[in-house]
């Protein structure tokens, strides 16, 4: 027997298709197009999305660590995989076993690769990282063009790449520039061969000249555009859904779920939601996140516990157990949570559980 989801994700593979070609269109056709694809492709599942993206057109894959990277060649994915987080000297044999491209930012790393490429009879792919401004990973500009000669006189490394990251593309023009100017300081005739990648998704939209010869798209191939740099073309691909376990009428001054935090001012009708904090469902959400149900908007009432979160539906009409409640997606925007939550839309996304389900849907 099929269960029945007390609470689910629905993905919806054909809206993130078409976010995946509205980036193709922004960057042309001769600069390739890698998926970001860490923390389980933002909560929406590695494997399933990295293979969708190859699907429709995606170059690359980019991940944070080895590990994410072993999880794609496991399953099969055969294009190029980044791994963009440092890796340690341990992980070295294991990245270049599954033949993963490496960011690497000291002769050390460097080292480490070519001695562990040379034990294997095989050559480590490199890219060198330069930090621009981020100031969490990275080599000094000064000391670039040293590490990156040094890497190409090795036997077993091929250096393939140099890149570096915006600390904020979409909003410090300033600071930006400071980073492009920084890495285009370090740019030679002699580095054609050479892959240079900076462009994340905000750089897409609006830094064309950063495109390089490769971009890392994340955020955006999920629908989600946080200051509105692509006109409202994307589609969201998540919707977050809860089903209605419990219906009780509460009477005025009657405080509702743990620790009395929230008094109720009338007579209310609340509804029990199947999911809580356990699922990821932001707990400091607590009166004051919001759902969306049988076509209206209703409060989340008290703290959010770990596996149950109350609404209020005392005006909403005809609420029945099993209903769905919409928690994020096309009617409740994951940039609102964000907000409410004091934090990023990539939290929210990253942080949902694995014990929901994620079920992907296509009308193709």
């Amino acid at each position: 027997m099929k269960p029945h989801s007390r609470t689910w994700a629905d993905i919806d593979l054909d809206a993130f298709a078409f976010n995946l070609s509205v980036m193709r269109e922004m960057i042309g056709p001769h600069v390739l197009l890698a998926l970001v694809c860490k923390a389980d492709a933002y909560g929406h599942g590695l494997v399933p999305m990295a293979r969708q993206a190859v699907k429709n057109g995606v170059d690359w894959l980019a991940v944070a660590t080895v590990q994410e990277g072993v999880a794609l060649r496991d399953a099969g994915v055969s294009n190029r995989i980044l791994v963009m987080s440092p890796s340690l000297p341990g992980e070295a044999e294991q990245a270049i076993f599954y033949d993963l491209d490496v960011m690497v930012e000291s002769r050390e790393s460097i080292e480490a690769y070519n001695s562990a490429a040379g034990g294997m009879d095989r050559v480590a792919r490199l890219h060198l990282k330069v930090d621009t401004g981020l100031h969490r990973f990275g080599c000094n500009p000064n000391i670039a063009r040293e590490l990156l000669e040094f890497g190409q006189s090795l036997k077993n490394v091929q250096m393939v790449g140099l890149s570096h990251h915006f600390v904020d593309s979409a909003s410090d023009r300033e600071k930006t520039q400071y980073q492009i100017d920084q890495f285009g300081a370090l740019l030679t005739a002699g580095d054609d061969a050479l892959l240079l990648h900076s462009a994340n998704s905000a750089a897409v939209a609006c830094l064309p000249a950063t495109h390089h010869q490769l971009v890392r798209v994340g955020i955006f191939a999920y629908g989600v555009d946080p200051f509105n740099l692509t006109n409202k073309r994307l589609k969201s691909v998540m919707t977050w859904n809860a089903r209605v376990l419990s219906i009780r009428d509460v009477k005025a001054g009657e405080t509702v779920s743990y620790a009395s935090t929230f008094r109720l001012e009338r007579d209310s009708k609340l509804a029990t939601l199947g999911v809580g904090y356990g699922d990821g469902y932001p707990r400091n959400l607590s009166s004051k996140g919001v759902v969306a149900i049988n076509g209206h908007r209703a409060p989340v009432v008290g703290l959010v516990c770990m596996d149950q979160t109350l609404i209020d539906v005392t005006d909403i009409q005809n609420v029945q157990i099993g209903d769905v409640a919409e928690l994020l997606g096309n009617q409740i925007l994951v940039q609102e949570l964000a907000t409410l939550t004091n934090t990023n839309s990539h939290e929210i996304l990253t942080r949902i559980m694995t014990r929901v389900m994620r079920r992907y849907v296509s009308q193709s």
